[in-house]
């Protein structure tokens, strides 16, 4: 017996022990005997609440080999039986290791539950596997269901986010940001999204001042902030920084159901430092919203060898980089909301004509 009725055996025994030890009519050693008997039944039931308690502190302490006997534990947990809120924690750990098989069909069964605590981080968690598989509208529909059930938490904005962006759906990206506001201004994933939002407006010294802050200041442990900030090189034509944002992001930590692999960056890292391919592969990275989106979500766009070599490190022709570090100290001293200049110049509207989708 799993789940909410794991315990019932036990309690069933406890409740006849405590009433065979109040009456006459049962032999006296009964009593003790049934509550021995429902002592070892709880223990028993509470052996996956007992492995499951275990895997958080494993996974909390941050090392990669206990993670990997946190996974263990988890699987094992959902085996002897957990609560709801338990199994869905459970269930998403098993999806972001490697046992999607598994946690599907329990994912699966928790949405249907009527406890929005319960279905709203189940869909959530169910969206990534439709995301892994590809099935864009699928993981916004269930992402979407969980919002309008009530359910909100960083972890759905952010899924919510990422497959808008999967799917094109560019207005519904920036709508939802809108709505969000300033919440989720602590959480890097957030303020990256936004640097993408400015970067597919044209905004490029608002996209740079928030990669700056985040590169710089906070130093994510995930790829996205520094290819997109080599994004914003790249739009500046400042091969330099590029790389350098590049091999920042392959000292990051790479999650299965990243959007980014290894293997793209060491790709786009290599084309804009071989000097018969940085150019035309800047070129291409800024043809157009499509290119840049493309890059957003993992790809790479088509691009040509040149016959020419370039080595040097600033491409010209592209508009002039400002300090983005400048950018946010003055938004610091006008105000303390530390939003930088959003205004659009001369160069960026000319830009933003050429390229606005």
């Amino acid at each position: 017996m799993k789940g909410k009725y794991r315990f019932v055996p036990g309690g069933a025994l406890l409740a006849l022990s405590l009433i065979s030890m109040m009456t006459e009519s049962v032999p006296a050693w009964i009593g003790p005997l049934l509550l021995v008997a429902a002592a070892v039944l709880v223990i028993f039931a509470s052996r996956g609440t007992v492995k499951y308690t275990k895997a958080v502190k494993l996974f909390n302490s941050g090392d990669p080999v206990q993670k990997i006997e946190a996974v263990k534990l988890m699987d094992s947990a959902i085996d002897y039986g957990l609560s709801a809120k338990e199994s869905v924690v459970a269930a998403t750990v098993l999806l972001q290791n490697g046992k999607e098989e598994k946690a599907k069909p329990i994912l699966e069964n928790l949405i249907r539950s009527t406890d929005r605590s319960v279905s709203g981080p189940a869909l959530a968690s169910l969206s990534m596997y439709c995301w892994m598989e590809k099935d864009y509208s699928r993981a916004i529909e269930l992402c979407e269901k969980a919002k309008q059930d009530g359910y909100t938490s960083r972890n759905l904005y952010v899924n919510l986010l990422t497959y808008y962006l999967a799917a094109g759906k560019t207005r519904e990206f920036s709508s939802l940001l809108e709505e969000m506001g300033t919440s989720g201004a602590s959480s890097p994933a957030i303020v990256d999204f936004h640097a993408v939002n400015e970067m597919l407006h044209g905004r490029w010294k608002q996209a740079g001042a928030f990669l700056e802050a985040l590169c710089v200041e906070a130093v994510p442990g995930f790829p996205d902030p520094y290819i997109h900030f080599a994004q914003v090189y790249l739009h500046y034509g400042d091969l330099a920084n590029a790389r350098k944002m590049l091999g920042e992001a392959l000292d990051s930590d790479y999650a299965r159901y990243s959007v980014y692999t290894i293997d793209m960056v060491k790709e786009m890292l290599r084309a804009i430092s071989d000097s018969h391919e940085c150019v035309p592969f800047t070129e291409a990275a800024n043809r157009d919203n499509k290119a840049i989106l493309k890059i957003v979500n993992g790809r790479l766009p088509s691009w040509e060898k040149s016959d020419q070599a370039f080595d040097q490190d600033m491409i010209p022709g592209y508009p002039e980089e400002p300090s983005f570090r400048e950018i946010i100290e003055e938004a610091a001293e006008n105000d303390d909301t530390r939003d930088a200049n959003t205004d659009l110049d001369e160069t960026d509207e000319k830009w933003l004509s050429r390229h606005q989708s």
